[in-house]
């Protein structure tokens, strides 16, 4: 109902006679009204959960957590993955922050603050596994470690200037699919790794897109798009997180395991927050599409699929899922007579509209489809976080023999073959229930990781991000735990590979071994939450 007009005010009498006040005048008032008190309560009931949360069981390591980002963060400007000028210490007068014993001292405080984000998550885990822990708190542990990365230099990986170096040639109508990074000087060329310069790349036309918006944006100047393509990072992280809640709500998950250990995690606040990788973008889509398909909203879904894969390719392994979602929610409902031909017809309109978004993102992207050849370009990285290149180096140690290129090649031809032959089968053997089929994404996506050509550390926020949607055992979690650690020292701080070094990658080892011992002691006798605990 609209409000009661304001009384009457008796005055004296006048001989202009007063005008009658504004109906729409009177109704706007309060509304306006509302609106400046919802401008105004929002953060104060941010601020009051911040607290709440900060002064509650998890705040010790949340602290914790808020410090390790920062040293994390000061680190950074001296051993990150640093612009040629420099960066901030350079630009403040320490150059010597940078080399010699100032880099060593960068160094540890990085390595020290990735061990307090560590010592952090990890004193959250055991009240996440139990079911405990309040999704407030697996939130505000996300926001909270995240936000003091917002000035670093990007961590662990020089990846995020060659997607800026991408969008200034998409801007200036240079052909990325094409050429590499040096077919288009500039100071966005200038930060591009040596190793990535003449290298086209291999993502789809929404990252070249949002590259473009985020450099023309930046007014040309590499640093300030650092801080922009951060600050859509985080938006992405926000999106994930919320998406994550959603999803486990629906599927009977415990909401704040899912958000600690797909968002909360070293993993995701090092490589994404941090490393700014575009995994974020598809990976929340994706989510989108599977929570936007339990939920019978077909058409979204697919559009959600079409904007996932127009970011990266790798979308399309959660593509084949929904089929099994859509048909058990048809079978789910009693009205639907055939469910398994509606499950059809409904996985038949979302993929048409996926791929009409797709083309969409192509022509507003004016780059054409030359990205489906540029895929191979991935080939060029060679590490042992693939199952195929690792056995490659093995067989070579082993035997002695010449010609490692050839054994290469030949492990990862067997490698994509195995791959395939897995993803259907995984797709097959899931397809009873949409908790089945949730499972199943998990695995493919891990699947894809292991035996994929090239794998890297942030490649696995995927397998994390359906990880407790697919209720897994706690000795596989127990895994997961000590595994995450392994990825995180795999990579130094300013991008290096550490697994080449003997010595680094046995520290690496010990430690996940460690911390996965530290694990099942602290959760051996947890169990996982019931579905109608987690609801």
């Amino acid at each position: 109902m609209d409000p009661d007009p304001a009384p009457e005010t008796v005055s004296a009498p006048s001989s202009t006679p007063s005008p009658a006040p504004s109906s729409s005048a009177a109704s706007s008032a309060p509304s306006s009204a509302r609106s400046s008190s919802s401008i105004l309560t929002a953060p104060l009931a941010l601020a009051s959960s911040a607290r709440h949360s900060l002064a509650g069981p998890s705040g010790p390591a949340l602290y914790r957590g808020i410090l390790g980002s920062v040293l994390l963060t000061l680190g950074g400007f001296g051993a990150g993955s640093l612009p040629v000028d420099g960066g901030p210490a350079v630009a403040v007068g320490l150059l010597g922050f940078t080399f010699g014993h100032g880099e060593v001292l960068a160094l540890a405080l990085c390595w020290i603050g990735v061990a307090l984000l560590f010592t952090a998550w990890l004193a959250l885990g055991p009240r996440a596994f139990s079911g405990r822990l309040p999704t407030r708190d697996a939130v505000w542990a996300t926001a909270l470690w995240s936000l003091p990365l917002l000035p670093a230099v990007p961590l662990f990986s020089r990846d995020a200037w060659s997607y800026l170096a991408q969008g200034a040639m998409t801007a200036a109508g240079v052909d990325p699919y094409e050429f590499g990074p040096e077919a288009n000087p500039g100071p966005f060329t200038d930060e591009v790794s040596p190793d990535w310069q003449s290298t086209a790349t291999p993502y789809g036309p929404l990252h070249l897109l949002l590259m473009r918006i985020v450099v023309v944006v930046s007014g040309g100047h590499p640093a300030v798009g650092i801080v922009i393509l951060r600050l859509a990072v985080f938006a992405a992280l926000a999106a994930l997180a919320a998406l994550l809640v959603m999803a486990a709500r629906r599927t009977g998950v415990d909401a704040g395991a899912a958000v600690w250990l797909a968002c909360a995690s070293p993993l995701s606040v090092i490589h994404l927050a941090g490393g700014l990788h575009n995994e974020i973008f598809p990976l929340v889509a994706c989510l989108g599409a599977v929570v936007l398909t339990l939920d019978g909203r077909r058409a979204w879904a697919g559009a959600a699929i079409g904007i996932a894969v127009a970011f990266k390719a790798t979308a399309v392994i959660v593509a084949p899922f929904l089929l099994w979602i859509a048909l058990s929610r048809r079978r789910e409902d009693p009205a639907v007579t055939r469910p398994v031909v509606r499950a059809l017809g409904d996985t038949a309109l979302a993929a048409a509209i996926a791929v009409a978004v797709l083309g969409l993102a192509t022509v507003a992207s004016g780059t054409g489809i030359g990205w489906f050849d540029a895929i191979a370009v991935s080939d060029r990285v060679i590490n042992y976080l693939s199952a195929p290149t690792a056995a490659a180096h093995l067989f070579h140690a082993v035997t002695d023999s010449p010609g490692f290129e050839d054994v290469l090649a030949v492990s990862r031809q067997v490698g994509r073959v195995v791959l395939a032959v897995v993803l259907v089968a995984v797709w097959w053997r899931h397809r009873r229930d949409r908790m089945t089929a949730l499972r199943g994404i998990m695995l493919a996506l891990l699947a894809f990781v292991v035996l994929n050509s090239l794998a890297w550390p942030w490649y696995y926020v995927w397998v994390a991000a359906f990880w407790m949607l697919a209720r897994p055992g706690p000795r596989a979690t127990t895994a997961a735990v000590g595994m995450t650690v392994f990825l995180v020292m795999a990579i130094g701080p300013n991008g290096s590979t550490s697994l080449y070094s003997p010595v680094l990658s046995g520290i690496a080892v010990l430690a996940s071994l460690a911390v996965a011992w530290w694990w099942w002691r602290a959760t051996g006798r947890v169990r996982t939450p019931s579905p109608e605990r987690a609801g």
